[in-house]
């Protein structure tokens, strides 16, 4: 069993690349060509990236505008943080350069070890809180689990009416079709 991990990153970001973040985030998260390749990242359980450039109001404080906006990047995978980064490096390079390209020290994705260690200094050492639903899978044991569930219901709806011998030899055809993913 993977052991699953949460990653906090912040990095101050150039004000200009601030207001390109949050011109094209909108589009971003509707668009599969952008979205395609992180999903079939299959280690990910979540990642959620925000923009912080005010503090909040507090304690009869106004709202203070930060003279740095911040990127915040929050994730729960499998696995080493050093792996994760570099998986992101090197599979979504161009997505990477969007996202942390107006970033204050950027060393851009390539190579790999420059941007593992960019990310590995602006980690916060130890977040607060995380959610992870199924703290005891990864996310391909959940997907497969999902698709043998999809695949039995299927095999039932079709196997009702089957005779005992008829549905001995559909029940192992199933099991042999499902069995990578049991």
């Amino acid at each position: 069993m993977n052991q699953i991990a949460p990653i906090t990153v912040i990095a101050p970001v150039r004000r200009p690349w601030a207001w390109w973040l949050r011109l094209t985030w909108p589009r971003s998260d509707r668009s599969a060509f952008v979205k395609r390749p992180l999903l079939r990242l299959s280690f990910i359980h979540v990642a959620h990236w925000a923009l912080i450039d005010r503090l909040p109001a507090s304690a009869g404080r106004r709202a203070r505008r930060l003279p740095t906006p911040y990127v915040l990047f929050q994730s729960n995978f499998d696995g080493p943080a050093a792996e994760y980064a570099e998986a992101f490096a090197l599979e979504v390079p161009w997505r990477i350069r969007g996202l942390w390209g107006g970033a204050y020290g950027f060393p851009g994705p390539r190579p790999p070890n420059h941007f593992v260690r960019y990310v590995l200094e602006h980690a916060i050492d130890e977040p607060c809180h995380y959610y992870c639903r199924y703290p005891g899978a990864t996310v391909r044991g959940v997907s497969a689990a999902q698709g043998v569930k999809k695949s039995f219901e299927r095999f039932r709806r079709e196997s009702a009416e089957l005779g005992p011998d008829d549905f001995a030899a559909a029940w192992r055809r199933f099991l042999s079709d499902q069995q990578g993913n049991l």
